[in-house]
């Protein structure tokens, strides 16, 4: 079975998904994501807990899926259910019995001996059973060929249901924790939707997540050095200074870069590749980094707000100098 590197999960929804959720037009949502996976990291076995595989030069797959319930928390409880401790409710008086020997020796029989004890309520969810629906979107031909795929959890949600956000969660934890990636689509989304999203699909870590953070960042290297580690722990330890509210990381797109979010209009992208350059981006900074670094250089001067600080001798305090320009919100 692989063993996905990924983020496997949230405690609670993500402030991004359930923005997203309210934006959607209509109250029918589904659950899903698009991702661009090389041919490499298919035929490694990164998706074959999904029954992903490589067949000559093409990916197959199952049009839909159960989770495997070891892959993690949110896939067992999909198919086994959860039982939840009630603390919120009076306790309750329950009777326990044991065998116990008759004057300490069994050879003279036995009897029952009973005690009450003050228990928590509990409360079983029952499992959803739910599946991944699979889908091949595009196919990109390279050194290392890509495939986009939508992945998605078939269920569809209603917005104005009571226990909404509960069961958005647990279809985003379920999505992530099996693909590295989840966001929310209108239920009658078609291909042209999807395939708006696939190039850029964010995790979002909380401040102080750092080792979650490294080893993400990492992992998107196939043979990390001791240079390139320690390289990463000094822009981390100077992006902390600037106290940012949550950590950025990017699954395609800008796929070495992670980023710093100051707010919810300044976000800095940090590069680990040589030669390359830091980010700041503002307002729009979710549709400016779905762009290549290419992409997003041709469209500087036509509009496109965003500062560029090359990676050379006096670039820390460059950076600082632009943050502190920027105006506070009143």
């Amino acid at each position: 079975m692989s063993n996905p590197t990924w983020r496997k999960g949230f405690r609670r929804l993500p402030e991004a998904i359930r923005k997203r959720a309210m934006r959607v037009t209509g109250n029918q949502v589904m659950v899903a994501c698009v991702r661009r996976i090389p041919a490499s990291a298919i035929g490694a076995g990164a998706y074959a807990h999904l029954g992903i595989r490589m067949e000559g030069d093409r990916p197959v797959f199952p049009e839909r899926v159960m989770p495997d319930p070891e892959i993690g928390r949110a896939s067992l409880r999909n198919v086994q259910g959860q039982e939840i401790v009630r603390k919120d409710l009076p306790m309750v008086t329950k009777t326990f019995s044991v065998d116990s020997p008759n004057w300490g020796d069994w050879s003279n029989g036995s009897h029952e001996v009973y005690w009450d004890r003050e228990v928590y309520q509990r409360e079983f969810i029952p499992p959803k059973e739910l599946e991944i629906s699979i889908a091949l979107l595009a196919t990109e031909a390279k050194v290392d060929p890509a495939f986009v795929v939508r992945f998605r959890i078939e269920e569809v949600l209603n917005r104005t249901a009571p226990g909404f956000d509960g069961d958005l969660l647990a279809n985003v934890n379920l999505l992530q924790e099996n693909t590295g990636a989840a966001d929310v689509f209108s239920a009658d989304a078609d291909r042209a939707a999807y395939r708006e999203t696939i190039s850029v699909s964010w995790e979002i870590l909380p401040p102080g997540d750092h080792g979650e953070m490294l080893a993400r960042v990492l992992s998107k290297f196939k043979k990390p050095t001791k240079e390139l580690h320690e390289k990463l722990i000094d822009r981390f330890r100077f992006l902390e200074q600037l106290e940012p509210v949550a950590y950025i990381s990017g699954t395609s797109g800008f796929q070495r870069y992670f980023g710093a979010k100051l707010a919810d209009d300044l976000v800095v992208f940090e590069n680990l590749d040589y030669g390359n350059a830091i980010y700041v981006m503002f307002e729009e900074w979710e549709r400016l980094s779905k762009r290549s670094r290419l992409e997003l250089l041709k469209t500087r001067g036509n509009g496109a707000r965003f500062e560029r600080v090359v990676h050379r001798k006096g670039w820390k305090e460059a950076l600082l100098e632009i943050i502190q320009s920027r105006p506070k919100a009143a």
